[in-house]
């Protein structure tokens, strides 16, 4: 009877450790997805989240989509940078001198709607290196007697409000000249063109170009003046903030060395480097 009755004693002691072990493996295998949810989440908080500014009417490099979401080329190569550098972005929409005045304010990090790189933004913020270089185009009736960029003297001349086509016609024709017409926005600007309230377009090829593939119109034509110099946008920063673009310089460098840029160049200009 004392044997059995330690046999019992010693299988009930058996059972319950089997148990026991059965517990600890189910609370192991129960802890574990929590435990990766909390180091995702951690790894999450890690990153460092950048408002990124723009004027997202500038197809295609930055536009509002239906939804009211800001896309195109460069929110693209943004996103694409903040995953090589492990950021959180915030890309918001503004107007164009808001670009300059979020950044000179502190209340945004990072700039990038199609800023070309000049001397004089040079002395009052910091840009990174070269991501897209442009020209200006003219848009003229096909037999207009213009050919060059010399030629528009005498002729009223549409540009869009602090481009460098607006730039570079007011240094040709003087600031105060009745000739130039500013807008702000490329539609109204092509539109008199056709209208023939101008007589000439002057614009950055790449939002040219796109305007006249979405909205062709025979009878108008191009002209590349090998005259006019060529551009280069960077993405901009406030003065002081050093570090912020060397930061910007090596994702941009992943990215091109990737080969992510060359995609996203392709989906929005094809061939047209």
């Amino acid at each position: 009877m004392k044997f059995i009755k330690h046999a019992g004693i010693m299988f009930l002691i058996i059972i319950m450790g089997l148990l026991a072990v059965a517990c600890g493996s189910k609370s192991d295998q129960a802890s574990a997805p929590a435990e990766k949810k909390e180091g995702q989440a951690a790894a999450e908080s890690d990153k460092k989240t950048y408002t990124v500014v723009m004027h997202a009417e500038f197809p295609p490099f930055e536009y509002m989509d239906p939804s009211g979401k800001p896309v195109g080329f460069e929110v693209d190569l943004m996103n694409e940078m903040a995953k090589e550098m492990n950021w959180n972005i915030e890309i918001k929409n503004t107007s164009w001198d808001g670009v300059f005045e979020e950044i000179k304010s502190g209340k945004a990090q990072l700039a990038i709607s199609g800023i070309t790189i000049k001397p004089d933004r040079e002395k009052l913020y910091l840009f990174s290196e070269p991501y897209f270089q442009a020209k200006q185009l003219i848009l003229v009736p096909e037999g207009s007697p213009i050919k060059t960029l010399q030629d528009i003297k005498g002729h009223k001349v549409g540009v869009m409000t602090s481009t460098t086509g607006a730039l570079i016609v007011q240094e040709l024709l003087g600031k105060t000249n009745k000739d130039i017409l500013q807008y702000e926005e490329m539609p109204s600007m092509v539109e008199d063109l056709y209208n023939k309230r101008v007589d000439v377009v002057v614009a950055d090829n790449a939002y040219l170009m796109e305007h006249m593939k979405k909205n062709p119109k025979p009878g108008y034509v191009t002209l590349d003046d090998p005259n006019i110099p060529k551009e280069n946008y960077g993405i901009m920063t406030n003065k002081e903030d050093k570090e912020m673009v060397k930061q910007v310089n090596e994702a941009l460098k992943k990215v091109k060395d990737s080969g992510k840029y060359d995609e996203i160049y392709k989906q929005y200009f094809g061939d047209l480097k």
